[in-house]
């Protein structure tokens, strides 16, 4: 899908080359802020790899998905493949 956004001239010249980035960058917040995208899926739509994405949510104060379940299991399966 593509999609064509018109911006005033006075406002676009103030963005410059960065409009398309920032267009880009906004939607795919919202679309992950609103659960319609996962983080693998805004990842893959801005290109960048798990740990930039990381860095970029972090960077627009989207807290990471994790919590106390997610580290007891990795806990969990630490102690299953070292035995202790």
């Amino acid at each position: 899908m593509t999609v064509t956004l018109e911006i005033p001239e006075e406002l676009a010249r103030r963005l410059g080359p960065e409009a398309a980035r920032m267009s880009r960058e906004a939607l795919g917040l919202e679309a992950h802020r609103q659960g319609l995208w996962t983080d693998a899926e805004l990842g893959r739509f801005l290109g960048l790899t798990r740990l930039a994405l990381d860095q970029f949510l972090k960077d627009h104060g989207v807290a990471l998905a994790y919590g106390w379940d997610d580290l007891e299991r990795e806990r969990q399966l630490h102690r299953e493949l070292t035995g202790s």
